[in-house]
């Protein structure tokens, strides 16, 4: 092994230790028994997932299976998330194709696209926040979907035509040139070269959309996402062992998402 790839390897390995070790530390402090974050564990249990809450007791140690208000939140998280990956690869997916012809305005689409994520966080939540303002349109289901799908296109959109089959173009030719539909063509020959990709970008859209914060705190209105709402709660509330198993919950799905998408990405044609 050379100098430079144990370097590398170094690197990333410390990359990884600096990123996943705050994730594990939340994950096994979450199955601590006492309310306070610290060390060392007494005991673990599984208190501040379905522990029972006696009502006397203040709401910040009440257990996560107790607490309506964040189930209603992880409610709202499913189905912006799901929207935003379903819009994600519909217009990745579209984007993608028409991307690969020459058509005026073909860069000056692209680097506006890529646009999405260049933009800091801040500046395109509140910005969205003061244009709808502007506009006189009210806050409601649809205004964390459009900035979480804004962020989300570019990462898709890199990630298909990067996997593209390099021959892709011509067995649409070849089959556009026995007579075939676009339609059909799209359809038999297409779509089965690119499913996998296609999948995979709405699965990063919904990723993406399940785990941003910066963005969609500006436009949520009521409890909000699940991280938002997490976010408030934090705000007004001391940090205990339950806000570790809520986080446990959001990195949970994260994991088993980045997994899905990790298999699909491997799947060739």
């Amino acid at each position: 092994m050379t100098l430079g790839k144990a370097l590398a390897k170094t690197y990333i390995a410390v990359m990884i230790f600096i990123i996943y070790l705050p994730i594990f530390m939340m994950i096994l402090l979450s199955f601590k028994s006492g309310p306070k974050i610290s060390f060392p564990i007494e005991s673990f249990s599984l208190h501040w997932y379905i522990g029972e809450w006696k009502g006397y007791e203040y709401q910040a140690y009440m257990p996560i299976a107790h607490y309506p208000q964040l189930w209603k939140a992880l409610h709202n998280s499913i189905l912006i998330s799901s929207v935003s990956g379903v819009l994600t690869c519909l217009i990745v997916t579209s984007t993608a194709l028409a991307l690969r012809h020459r058509v005026i305005g073909r860069d000056i689409l692209f680097y506006t696209v890529l646009l999405g994520f260049i933009t800091p966080g801040v500046i395109l939540g509140l910005g969205s926040l003061i244009f709808y303002k502007y506009i006189g349109l009210q806050l409601s289901f649809w205004s964390p979907v459009a900035v979480d799908v804004i962020f989300a296109v570019p990462f898709g959109l890199i990630l298909m035509m990067a996997r593209f089959d390099p021959n892709l173009m011509e067995y649409e030719q070849a089959a556009s040139v026995s007579k075939a539909s676009p339609i059909n063509v799209f359809r038999y020959i297409t779509l089965p070269l690119i499913k996998w990709e296609v999948l995979s970008a709405g699965i990063l859209g919904f990723l993406l959309s399940w785990n941003e914060l910066i963005r969609t705190q500006f436009v949520v209105k009521g409890l909000g996402t699940l991280s938002t709402f997490i976010k408030a709660e934090l705000a007004a509330n001391p940090l205990t062992a339950r806000w570790f198993a809520a986080g446990t919950v959001v990195a949970s799905v994260s994991f088993l998402g980045l997994i899905i998408l990790g298999y699909l990405l491997t799947r060739t044609e």
